[in-house]
């Protein structure tokens, strides 16, 4: 696939993509619901400053790592005053939505969206001044390799920002947070604070801050839970069909027992690379 042409053929494989991804229609029509337009985790642009804090990225070439529906790389220009912006997703249909989100805000010229397949960045050494990630690299399962890419990618003093789901405790997942993790069906892969700080660490970075922000979500779970409650509930069953409405809720429900249980951890970090 090309970055402005689908054939035929590959028009196919995108609406492939589209039902049978992890981020199919129906769920990123769910969690834009429950978070916002272009969202796909909770917090939005306030999550992002708090995320960006004590970081200059006026005139900086940044990458955007799990770039999702394109809002983050958006916002990084017209608010936080990036230059440019090269987001990147495994989704390809993602991405497509991301692009068309950069040309309807006018911003084409400085954000851009590319598929990527799941492995070493495509870029050469030294290109970024900053890195950011938005509550995907979840996903990623070597966690240690990623931030040593990561590191390479970023020109020397270059910060990485970013935000993680991060667990409490080690071992063995308590019996809530592993039955909700069966219902999301999606492929978390969960460490604590300790091993995020020692994976940066050993990735090459220096000055790593983490700031857990359990406490915060409690109350941020609060509100996604009222949000599918009542007329607002309806609305969604009838957007999205009574079932995956269903689902939903209970996901939710059961994502605030693992938050108040201390397991489920949602974290900023900031590490930088040597200059």
């Amino acid at each position: 696939m090309t970055r402005d042409n689908v054939t035929e053929p590959q028009a196919d494989n995108l609406a492939h993509h589209k039902k049978h991804s992890q981020y199919n229609e129906t769920f990123i029509a769910a969690l834009q619901w429950l978070w916002g337009d272009g969202n796909l985790a909770p917090g939005g642009p306030a999550d992002l400053a708090d995320m960006l804090d004590g970081i200059d990225t006026t005139g900086k070439s940044i990458l955007d790592i799990g770039s999702g529906l394109g809002a983050i790389a958006v916002d990084l220009v017209r608010t936080h005053g990036a230059a440019t912006v090269v987001g990147v997703d495994v989704e390809p249909h993602l991405v497509e939505h991301s692009r068309e989100r950069a040309s309807k805000a006018n911003l084409s010229h400085a954000v851009s969206f590319e598929t990527v397949r799941p492995g070493p960045l495509p870029f050469e050494d030294e290109t970024f001044d900053v890195v950011v990630t938005k509550d995907a690299i979840v996903h990623i399962p070597d966690k240690a390799r990623f931030y040593k890419d990561v590191r390479r990618v970023l020109k020397p003093g270059g910060a990485f920002a970013g935000s993680d789901w991060l667990r409490g405790g080690q071992g063995a997942y308590s019996d809530t947070a592993a039955h909700w993790l069966e219902i999301v069906h999606l492929d978390f892969e969960l460490q604590n604070l300790e091993q995020t700080s020692t994976a940066l660490r050993h990735g090459g970075f220096e000055n790593i801050r983490l700031n857990d922000r359990n406490e915060w979500y409690k109350t941020e779970i609060k509100n996604e839970l009222a949000t599918l409650a009542g007329d607002k509930y309806r609305q969604l069953e009838n957007m999205i069909g009574t079932e995956a409405a269903e689902h939903r809720l209970r996901s939710s429900q059961l994502k605030q027992q693992a938050v108040d249980e201390g397991f489920l951890r949602p974290t900023h970090f900031l590490a930088i690379k040597p200059t």
